[in-house]
C-alpha cells in the first residue's frame, strides 16, 4: 500500500520549498517554449499524413505512422504539461462534491456503457458544502476516472466496475475511486507520483502528477491502495473548514436534545 500525505501549507510533492522562485520562473519560461515546439511539430504531422497519402510501399507507411504517432504523442504531452503550469491556487467557492460528480455522470456511465462496464455511485447525502476550485477538481475525477477505466479496458475477466463513493467521517469528507482492474505491485505503487512515469503503454506519466497539484492544493491527503490482478484504490480526503465542524457538531447536539426531549415526553 501507498500512501502520500500533503502538509498544512499545501505544498505539493513535486516542489519543494526551496525551488519556489524556480518555479515561478518555470511558469513564465515554459508555455513559451510549449508554444514553439508545438509550432514544429504541426508541420511534421502534417507533412507526415501528406506522405503517407501519395505512397502505397508498406514499410513507408509503416515508419511514417511511427514519426506520427511520436508526434501527436508529444504533442499531447506538452498540452499536458501546459494545464499542469496553469493549475494555480485560485480563490475557492463554496461548492458540493456531490454535485460535480453528478455533473459528470452521464459522460461516464455512458463511457462505461460503451466499454460494458459498471460504474456505481454511492454518495453521501449528508456531504456539505466546502470551498473548492471547481474546475480542479474536475479534472481530479476526470483524470481518476480515466485511469480507473483505462485498467478495466486491459482487463476482459469479471468483474469489470469502477466504484465512485462520497462520505462525511470524523468531520472529513472522503471521496473513495476503485477499479477492478489491473492493480499494481509495490514497485509500481511507489513510482506513480513521479513525474513521466506511466503505467499504461500509452500514457503520458503526467496524469497524478497534476491530481498530486490539485489534491494539495485542497489542503487534502490521499491514499492509494491495489493489490495486482485484483483492484486499485483511490481514497482521498479533505478537511472540513473549523465553521462546518462546529455547525455539525451543534446540529447533532440539537438532533440528541429534540430525540430525548421527544422520549422523555
Amino acid at each position: 500500500m501507498k500512501i502520500i500525505e500533503f502538509n498544512p501549507e499545501s505544498q505539493s510533492t513535486a516542489f519543494s520549498k526551496d525551488q519556489t522562485g524556480l518555479n515561478d520562473i518555470f511558469r513564465e519560461i515554459l508555455p513559451v517554449i510549449f508554444h514553439k515546439l508545438k509550432n514544429k511539430l504541426t508541420p511534421i504531422i502534417g507533412y507526415t499524413e501528406i506522405l503517407k497519402s501519395r505512397t502505397r510501399d508498406e514499410f513507408f507507411i509503416e515508419r511514417l505512422g511511427k514519426i506520427e504517432n511520436n508526434a501527436n504523442e508529444l504533442t499531447s504531452m506538452l498540452n499536458i504539461l501546459k494545464d499542469y503550469l496553469k493549475i494555480e491556487a485560485k480563490p475557492k467557492r463554496a461548492g458540493n462534491l456531490n454535485h460535480i460528480v453528478q455533473k459528470l455522470k452521464p459522460d461516464w456511465q455512458r463511457t462505461a456503457s460503451e466499454n460494458e462496464i459498471d460504474f456505481l455511485f454511492n454518495l453521501d447525502r449528508n456531504v456539505p458544502n466546502m470551498p473548492l476550485r471547481h474546475g480542479q477538481i474536475e479534472l481530479l475525477l476526470l483524470n481518476l476516472a480515466a485511469n480507473a477505466l483505462t485498467s478495466l479496458q486491459m482487463k476482459k475477466l469479471p468483474p469489470r466496475e469502477i466504484q465512485l463513493n462520497t462520505r462525511l467521517e470524523d468531520h472529513q469528507v472522503k471521496l473513495i475511486i476503485r477499479d477492478s482492474g489491473m492493480g499494481m505491485e509495490q514497485n509500481e505503487l511507489n513510482n506513480i507520483w513521479a513525474p513521466f512515469y506511466a503505467k499504461f503503454q500509452n500514457g503520458t506519466g503526467l496524469g497524478l502528477l497534476i491530481c498530486e497539484k490539485i489534491i494539495a492544493n485542497h489542503a487534502a491527503s490521499c491514499q492509494v491502495r491495489s493489490h495486482l490482478g485484483v483492484f486499485t484504490e483511490f481514497e482521498i480526503v479533505f478537511p472540513l473548514p473549523e465553521k462546518s465542524k462546529k455547525r455539525k457538531l451543534k446540529s447533532q447536539r440539537m438532533n440528541q436534545t429534540i430525540k430525548k426531549t421527544k422520549e422523555d415526553s
